[in-house]
This record gives C-alpha cells, structure tokens and sequence, in this order.
C-alpha cells in the first residue's frame, strides 16, 4: 500500500515560532509528550516544563540560547505524539534554520540526547559570536527576492557587508550584515516599496559574518557520531537529501554562514511528488511560507494537541468515503486501456475479479450497508491485480490507484 499512498513531508520551525505554554496541550493530552519534556530536563539539568508553560519565564524563553533548546524540546515532543496518534511515515523531513536539528533527530539521525547538547553548544557559540561582532538581520516582505539580491550586490560592491540570509518565498527574505548597512539597505529597500522588520534576538545569521562561529560549531559536530536517516532530510545549505555522516558535519557548519533555501527547499518537494507537509511546531510559520510559495502541496500545522482528529480526517479514508472508493475502483477497472490479449488470462485477471468487485458493490446497494474496512481492501487489492492482468504500466497503476484514494492515506 504505501507505493500508492501519496507522500507526505514534515518541517520543523526555526527560532522565532517560541511562545510561551508552546506545546502545552501535548503535554497535558500525551504521555509521550510528557516524557520528552522529562527526558529534556534530565538531559539539560533544568526545568524545561517551566521554561516553556510558565509566564514568569517569558523572558528566558526570549534569549538566543534557551529557546532553541526549548524550540528543540517542544518539535520533537510534538513530532513523537504524530507518530503515536498519526503513526504516519514520511518521505522527507526539514527544518528551516534551527528545525533542521529537529528534522535530523526525528530522523534518527542525531538522538534526541546527542540533539540538545549539540543544539545548546550552538546557542553559546552563536550567543558569543554576535555579541563580539558588529550585525544584525532584517525580514524584507513585499518585494522580488531577485531584486533584493540584486540591490544587495550593489551594496556588497561598494563596501558595505550585506547578504541574503534566508531566500522564504519570492517575496520574502531576510538580510544580514553589518549594522550601519542594513540600516542604509533598509532605507533603500522601503523606497523600493518593501515592508521591513528587524528581527529580534538577531545578530546577522546565515552570513560570512558569522565564520568564527561555523568553525566552532564543526569542531562540535566532530565531536558525535550520526546514524543513516530513517527519512530523508533535505539539507539547508544544499536543498539536497543528507548522506552520510561527514554531510551532517558539513551542512551543520555551513549553514551558519549560508542562506536558508527554504523555497527551494519546498521546490523539490513538489518536484518530487509530496502532497501533503504537515508543520511539526507551535505555530504556523511554515505553512504560511509554504502557501506564498506554491499552491501544489497542502500544508497543515499541527500545533494543538486537539487537531488529531482533524489531521486524521484530512489525511485518511474515513467509512463514509468507503463507498466511493469501491465505485472508483470499478470504473479505474474499466477504463484502463488492455494490454494482455491472452483471453484465459483476461478472464481469470481481469473479467472474473471485476465481477467480485461488481457483485460486492450491488449488495451493499440493496442491503443498504455500510460496507466495511474489509471489503474496501479487498476492492483495492483486486483492482491492482486487474491492472497487473491488463500489464498497465506500474506507475500508471499508481497514479490511478491515488485516484482511487482520493489522494489519501488508507489505514487498514
């Protein structure tokens, strides 16, 4: 079954998607929810439920270095109840910025342990790092990536230090440099009609400024050792799948002094045939992006433990779809052209399954039935044998099979 359940990808959120009480409904809904957030206390040696649910830890919620690890703590805390309550597998995972250490942890590429020591020593590094160095990072919506590239070149090429730092979608991105440059660059880019927001607890990431920290950060990752990924994850820096553990290292470090491609990113998903990305985090930051990018993929944020069911119900077949499926299956039966013109084969692969099918649709017409989960599998499962007795070709029958499903997962 799963060649012709679509495909679906997890992203993890960056810095900036903290809130205070984040998570907090898997917590108190999800016992698996509850031990990570112990298994993170235990790790860390503080108090994680507090730093995320309680008000009076908003501020420390704010600093650069506790809410990554807190951001860490509450995505893979969300991203374990998926799998409990979903039990769906991806085909990819991905992060922007800071998500993809959760993307490589819900991989099993980093263990959740291994996850938060690397992830609080990169809080330290970066923390040191911006506080010793002269920048910053603007959000410029409202106008052509391209254009802002270009008005940065103009900048670069006259001496100031400015640099993309996340490409978001095509009309928007972040930019780092130098403090007296992104405030020249930010006049520039509003004459241009753009809307600006500095960006909080920003110093200028994913930019060439910040190479005394990518060279610590390698000397970190060396440190750990990596498993193959369970799911493929696409890279930051590359937009390409990890391989290897030497790619871990590389792509980590790099990242720090490279732009985000996130539309890029969310390019190869569509380019490799996902349907659905489901958002593993507080907020909805992602999905947006991902809406402003393309209107091939369904995003969904999964941000609240109450919208199980409703995840459940975007993504599965439920009984009252199970009568249109048996009718897809008969007319995808009929309509798919013959290849095998050997006529006891036919009879045998195509004619005499049809009839079943045909004859288990009828009775549960007159009957007035519901028909059950068991008859909806052994519908599907006649119908791949017809198209393999008719030798339609394979990814035909894939593609005709999703139609079947109306796109959606089937749990039987």
């Amino acid at each position: 079954m799963r060649r012709i359940n679509p495909k679906i990808a997890l992203v993890f959120p960056g810095v900036g998607s903290q809130h205070t009480a984040m998570a907090k409904s898997f917590y108190d809904n999800s016992p698996v929810a509850r031990e990570t957030f112990e298994e993170a206390s235990d790790i860390l040696k503080v108090n994680m439920e507090k730093i995320c649910f309680s008000k009076d830890s908003a501020d420390k919620l704010n600093e650069i270095d506790i809410s990554q690890l807190a951001l860490v703590t509450a995505s893979i805390a969300i991203y374990r109840v998926f799998q409990k309550e979903i039990g769906l597998s991806p085909s990819y995972c991905l992060g922007h910025s800071l998500g993809e250490y959760s993307a490589l942890c819900a991989s099993g590429v980093i263990e959740f342990s291994d996850t938060l020591q690397i992830v609080k020593q990169r809080g330290r590094i970066i923390k040191e790092t911006i506080s010793s160095c002269d920048g910053t990072m603007i959000w410029a919506i409202n106008i052509d990536s391209i254009t802002v590239e270009e008005i940065c070149k103009e900048f670069s090429e006259s001496g100031s230090e400015v640099y993309i730092s996340a490409y978001d979608s095509p009309t928007q991105c972040s930019v780092s440099g130098d403090n007296n440059s992104i405030k020249k660059l930010t006049q520039c880019l509003e004459s241009r009609g753009a809307i600006v927001y500095p960006l909080k607890m920003s110093g200028p990431f994913h930019s060439p400024l910040m190479i005394r920290a990518a060279d610590e950060m390698k000397a970190v990752l060396r440190e750990y050792s990596y498993n193959p990924p369970i799911y493929e994850v696409l890279s930051n820096y590359s937009t390409l799948p990890y391989v290897g553990a030497e790619s871990v290292i590389d792509n980590l470090s790099k990242q720090l002094i490279s732009p985000i491609k996130w539309q890029e990113s969310v390019t190869y998903l569509v380019d490799n045939n996902v349907k659905y990305v489901i958002e593993i985090g507080p907020k909805d930051v992602l999905k947006f992006l991902i809406k402003k990018i393309t209107s091939k993929l369904t995003p969904y944020s999964f941000n609240n433990y109450e919208r199980c069911d409703e995840l459940k119900n975007m993504l599965f077949i439920r009984k009252n779809e199970y009568l249109p499926v048996i009718e897809r299956c008969l007319k995808v039966a009929t309509s798919t052209r013959n290849y095998n013109f050997n006529y006891e084969e036919y009879q045998k692969g195509v004619v005499i399954p049809y009839k079943v099918i045909e004859a288990m649709y009828m009775e549960i017409l007159t009957s007035r039935s519901e028909p059950s989960e068991s008859q909806i599998l052994q519908a599907i499962n006649m119908v791949i044998s017809i198209m393999e007795a008719k030798k339609a070709p394979i990814e035909f029958t894939h593609e005709k099979l999703r139609h079947v499903l109306d796109g959606k997962f089937i749990s039987l």
